[in-house]
């Protein structure tokens, strides 16, 4: 009988402490993987360090919360989360403008400026996604507003703008320029909606504006056309031109913030200079936006 209490007494022992040292790894892990993660970027679902990568990513710009509608899900504070994990140190929310359907009105942009600037360690910008409405470059918000805004990204949607309808719509970027804290060109990659790439971006250069890469525009499902082909002419005129470029993820939603996995190796491809990827340095976004 005794010993049949010892046996028992001493497994107890062991499972007791089987379950102890399971918990401790398993909290040793997540500690491990928290502080790998903050200094990671994503790419194919896989992380690697920003360390050993030629463009490391600490900046994402171009991303839309639940206010922007059509499939956005997530809340700003969700958004925020996500970019923490994925070693984000900069993220700036950009909703649609909007003359878009189911996106934010006037009013949810002029409260922008009474919203928190540090959350889970994240430094957060609020800006807008514009939506050029007319062939003169107007846009979907007042000056007043864009003028209490961090950042404004000016582009073409249908069916906002019919596609084709012009021969060209270099003019119609050239136009919206003049608006308040208007800073980066978005998609202009989209042959829909064809421009002379070389002279918008010489303007550009001018008035301190910067064009995306958009790494939606890359993906293998794009809706956008001639994504990449236009991505690449873009990219060797900005290497000419010296002209610094804003990689975007345009993720809807927390599913692809920081997710630069197509547009970093067309960077690779054309050897263009780490330097003139603005997401790179948290500061340098910070101070173009001054």
């Amino acid at each position: 009988m005794v010993n049949i209490l010892s046996f028992f007494l001493f497994h107890g022992r062991l499972h007791n402490a089987f379950i102890y040292c399971f918990f401790v790894s398993v909290i040793l892990h997540n500690l491990f993987v928290h502080i790998c993660q903050r200094s990671t970027f994503m790419l194919d679902n896989i992380t690697f360090p920003n360390s050993m990568n030629t463009y490391p990513i600490y900046a994402d710009l171009h991303t839309h919360s639940i206010s922007s509608g059509h499939g956005s899900c997530d809340t700003i504070t969700d958004m925020l989360k996500a970019a923490s994990d994925r070693g984000l140190s900069l993220l700036g929310i950009s909703e649609h403008g909007p003359a878009s359907i189911g996106s934010a009105k006037t009013s949810y942009f002029q409260s922008l400026k009474l919203a928190s600037r540090n959350r889970f360690g994240i430094h957060i910008l609020y800006g807008c996604e514009l939506n050029i409405i007319s062939a003169a470059g107007d846009v979907d918000l007042d000056d007043d507003t864009l003028s209490t805004l961090d950042y404004a990204i000016i582009s073409i949607h249908p069916p906002i703008l019919k596609p084709y309808s012009l021969p060209d719509f270099t003019q119609c970027y050239i136009n919206a320029l003049k608006h308040p804290n208007v800073r980066f060109l978005g998609h202009i990659d989209d042959a829909r909606f064809p421009v002379d790439f070389e002279y918008l971006l010489e303007i550009a250069k001018k008035n301190h504006i910067y064009p995306e890469i958009n790494n939606g525009s890359l993906m293998p499902d794009a809706y956008r056309v001639n994504g990449p082909t236009n991505c690449r002419k873009i990219l060797k005129i900005c290497k000419k031109l010296e002209l610094p470029i804003l990689l975007s993820s345009d993720s809807h939603g927390t599913k692809n913030i920081g997710n630069m996995q197509y547009a970093i190796p067309l960077l690779n491809e054309i050897d263009f200079p780490s330097r003139l990827v603005l997401n790179t340095s948290a500061s340098s976004i910070l101070h173009i936006l001054q």
